[in-house]
């Protein structure tokens, strides 16, 4: 499965540290499999903040999630 992340700002190693403390589930890595939700973000952010639109790509192996710790939110599309 591929996953998109919209940014400002590129970047290779994600940092937590970096993340805002208040968003929807609390601070972490948030990604999507929408690209245009992903592109939407990533414009947002750049208007906001300065900086250009960029979409990070990842691909994900969705049998890894059963190791990690974190929340899956349905996708309503």
């Amino acid at each position: 499965m591929i996953l998109y992340h919209g940014t400002n700002v590129d970047f290779e190693i994600i940092n937590l540290e970096k993340s805002h403390k208040y968003k929807d589930f609390g601070q972490g890595f948030y990604l999507t499999d929408i690209r245009s939700q992903a592109e939407q973000l990533a414009a947002k952010k750049a208007k906001l903040f300065g900086g250009y639109p960029i979409i990070q790509e990842y691909e994900f192996n969705e049998e890894s999630f059963k190791a990690l710790s974190g929340k899956q939110t349905p996708i309503i599309h």
